[in-house]
């Protein structure tokens, strides 16, 4: 992990820790961004869509052919310098909302964070 990155190993991380039943964003893991903010390394939020159509949770094969695309957007670098985790962790997680389409966007209820206005101007910094 860290020894990895202190030497220019990229390192690929699901701060979900998990898949969602649903296909909706869930709440991110807490420590998620730590490695990133102990040694520098720039984070490249990455937002997968429709995962849960064309990898099902509990799928037998977990590709399952026609069952739509996957669609992928890389976003804009996020240094983690002077942030703290926690800023890290919105804007890393408004950046992945903002490409979500609506139905796999987060709803607000007690186990999961409710979902962050995006704005442009926060993912530019």
């Amino acid at each position: 992990g860290i020894n990895s990155l202190k030497s220019g190993v990229s390192v690929m991380a699901f701060p979900e820790g998990q898949r969602s039943p649903d296909g909706r964003l869930i709440k991110f893991k807490g420590g998620s961004f730590s490695m990133a903010s102990k040694t520098g390394a720039t984070i490249v939020p990455i937002t997968l869509a429709n995962t849960h159509a064309v990898m099902p949770m509990n799928a037998l094969f977990p590709v399952q052919s026609g069952a739509g695309k996957l669609q992928i957007h890389v976003h804009e670098p996020i240094s983690p310098e002077g942030k703290t985790d926690d800023e890290i962790n919105v804007l890393v997680r408004n950046a992945i909302i903002s490409k979500l389409p609506l139905d796999q966007r987060p709803l607000p209820d007690e186990d999961n964070e409710a979902p962050i206005e995006i704005k442009e101007t926060v993912l530019m910094n």
